[in-house]
């Protein structure tokens, strides 16, 4: 179950606040994020946690070219499959 997600520009040295607030998102579930169209960056980083407090980030992702990102998380390695 992820406990936590943030999303930051790439060359941010914040990760700003929880995009899931008081919400967990567990297995099977889906959310929708949008930006602000006057956010300029096209490089992100995104974070995950968990409810034990584990973290996994992943860089550079290129928001501008990707619309969907989905994470898998198997014999304790999570990946991150983009669209």
């Amino acid at each position: 179950m992820i406990n936590k997600l943030f999303v930051a520009p790439h060359d941010s040295d914040d990760w700003q606040e929880d995009v899931l607030g008081r919400d967990t998102l567990g297995d099977g579930e889906s959310l929708e994020i949008k930006f602000h169209r006057s956010e300029k960056a096209a490089m992100w980083d995104m974070r995950i946690e968990d409810t034990q407090g584990n973290a996994i980030e992943w860089e550079n992702l290129n928001l501008l070219e990707i619309s969907k990102v989905t994470i898998h998380y198997e014999n304790g390695k999570a990946t991150a499959e983009t669209e």
